[in-house]
């Protein structure tokens, strides 16, 4: 006896639903925890302190967030490209 595999089944629209909706919630987190990591840096805090709280090391902290900028007026984060030589 062989076992046919299953055909894969249509998407549903409660299950597109539910990854448009998380996607929409992740977007929001990201930019949440990219303006508290820029305040957190304007405020004196350690790459080692932040990489703490994140989970990484402070060499992956810097390099996921060392050009993340943030205006305290708007409360807007942007990433700033480095200078080309």
């Amino acid at each position: 006896m062989t076992e046919k595999a299953s055909e894969p089944s249509e998407p549903t629209a409660s299950s597109l639903g539910d990854i448009r909706e998380l996607s929409t919630q992740l977007s929001a987190l990201t930019t949440a925890r990219e303006l508290a990591v820029s305040r957190a840096l304007a405020a004196g805090a350690t790459w080692a302190e932040v990489a703490q709280v994140l989970g990484c090391s402070p060499q992956a902290a810097h390099k996921r967030y060392r050009w993340l900028r943030h205006s305290e007026v708007t409360g807007e984060v942007w990433r700033e490209s480095p200078l080309r030589l």
